[in-house]
């Protein structure tokens, strides 16, 4: 299993456990199918005495995959809010790849130029989050009920993650 943390936090972002990940916009973006899924309300067979019972306590609440797992917080954004810091992360980003991997400072650059903008076009349609350690600088997940889903498709910048095998 791969997991994938934020760069500058070592955050927990997302894993290749997750359904149906993959990369978009040339490498560009990290994207993750997301579900959900029971939790609290466990019985384990305690309360009823019934075998069969476990895990199927009342009061269990439905939770997001990707958000529980990975312990990702709300944050609610303007639009105003997020150009000022997605400009900011992009900076850090692009110091990050210039100092480790600069043959890909320039794609990068370019293909964030070109998706932001299409980004904002349905700005409306997201909610953002942060890692664990609620960093402003580290990098946003961006998370969007693509046409038709029941459950929102989370977006990653690929190049503020970095993948650690267990």
């Amino acid at each position: 299993m791969k997991v994938f943390k934020d760069v500058f936090t070592e955050d927990e972002m997302c894993s290749d456990a997750m359904k149906n990940l993959r990369e978009e916009e040339d490498g560009l973006l990290l994207v993750i199918d997301s579900y959900n899924i029971a939790e609290g309300g466990e019985d384990y067979g305690i309360e009823n005495n019934d075998e069969d019972a476990a895990g199927d306590g009342e009061g269990a609440a439905q939770v997001n995959i990707v958000v529980h797992s990975f312990g990702l917080q709300t944050c609610p954004m303007t639009k105003k809010d997020f150009q000022t810091v997605i400009k900011k992360y992009l900076r850090k980003v692009k110091g990050h790849l210039e100092a480790n991997e600069p043959e890909k400072t320039d794609k990068f650059m370019a293909g964030m130029k070109a998706w932001i903008p299409k980004m904002l076009k349905d700005f409306g349609e997201y909610d953002f989050y942060m890692g664990k350690s609620c960093d402003p600088d580290a990098g946003l997940v961006m998370a969007k009920y693509e046409e038709g889903a029941s459950f929102p498709t989370f977006y990653y910048i690929l190049d503020g993650l970095k993948g650690e095998k267990f």
